[in-house]
């Protein structure tokens, strides 16, 4: 339990439906006095507290904050210092809350681990959530099926306004709470400044800015600073707006480019975890890049290990490496990956 609305009606939506549900609350950053809603500030344990407190359930506070530094703030910092921009949320649901939370359910002898996540799990099979604006299907594409056995979402039906109106109904002190929607462990949206601080010198330094023909055109502060398909603050004067289109970590080099060199039809992804069985071949389905990108048609090529070819039917803009892709079949997620190289042939 989160503190936030999501979280408190799946709470009261579990004890409704006659589970004996317990509270937890995990603590992932201790040294902060405010979260944005997922870490376990003062304020979100408090709120945490107080609508088991509301429904009558046991609630407990686990501080996670050396697993969560180990699994996912370190990793996002070496990520973005190699040139990649990861997603930390990704992670963070795979080692920590569901990590973890399964590891202690199985402590406690509970059967389900119920989150506010807007997913549905059908027959052991991940579906995106009813309120397609709200699916947070994209974090969890490495939910395996035994995992989805013991995985409950329970307000992965509902439309958020129907979320916070059972919030309402109850009297819960979370029914009209802001969202999250910022990297939580990143002060003031500052992740450049987070960088910074965390980096200790080890960060790419200054660099030569070349154009898609190998020009230097300018000089970059460090690869860190930069995402693919991102135009302002280049710091490069040319007839035509330039974006920046690749990074070479190896050179310490910022590759820039007009905005149709920020399309891709193709890229290679790694690390690639399935919900299922995993294809034996070639197969037809959606792909996500971002969170907010709509799932675009896609061919699915399975390379040896655990690899696959990703084929878009037409180009996408800015396929980031470090980021996630996850593939679907309609509302069906197969699973996903992490963009590890582009493909512009």
């Amino acid at each position: 339990m989160s503190g936030g609305v999501d979280s408190s009606v799946a709470a009261a939506l579990t004890a409704r439906a006659g589970h004996e549900a317990i509270g937890v609350t995990i603590k992932l950053l201790p040294k902060l006095e405010t979260g944005f809603g997922c870490c376990g500030s003062p304020m979100d344990v408090e709120d945490a507290r107080r609508v088991c407190e509301a429904l009558g359930l046991r609630h407990y506070v686990v501080d996670m904050a050396d697993l969560f530094e180990e699994r996912v703030i370190e990793p996002f910092v070496q990520s973005y210092l190699s040139g990649r921009t990861p997603n930390p949320c990704v992670e963070c649901n795979r080692s920590v809350k569901f990590g973890y939370l399964l590891s202690l359910a199985k402590a406690w002898n509970a059967q389900f681990v119920a989150t506010g996540h807007y997913a549905r799990v059908e027959e052991n099979r991940l579906l995106r959530a009813v309120d397609t604006q709200k699916d947070q299907t994209y974090f969890l594409y490495s939910l395996t099926a035994r995992e989805l056995s013991q995985v409950m979402f329970p307000v992965g039906s509902l439309r958020k306004e129907e979320v916070r109106a059972v919030a309402r109904e109850l009297g819960l002190k979370t029914a009209d709470k802001p969202e999250s929607q910022e990297i939580c462990f990143v002060p003031n949206r500052d992740y450049r400044g987070f960088l910074r601080s965390r980096a200790n010198g080890s960060g790419s330094g200054p660099g030569p800015i070349r154009d898609s023909a190998g020009r230097t055109v300018g000089k970059h502060e460090g690869l860190e600073n930069y995402t693919m398909g991102q135009r302002k603050g280049l710091g490069v004067a040319a007839p035509a707006p330039l974006y920046v289109v690749g990074m070479e970590a190896d050179s310490n080099t910022l590759v820039v480019g007009p905005e149709e060199r920020t399309y891709c039809s193709a890229f290679v992804t790694e690390q690639v975890s399935w919900t299922e069985e995993p294809p034996r071949g070639p197969l037809e389905g959606q792909v996500r890049i971002r969170h907010r990108h709509p799932p675009a048609q896609a061919r699915l090529i399975p390379l040896e290990g655990s690899v696959v070819r990703v084929e878009f039917a037409r180009p996408q803009r800015a396929i980031t490496p470090g980021q996630a892709a996850v593939f679907y079949q309609n509302e069906l997620v197969l699973g996903g990956g992490t963009i590890s190289s582009l493909s512009r042939e």
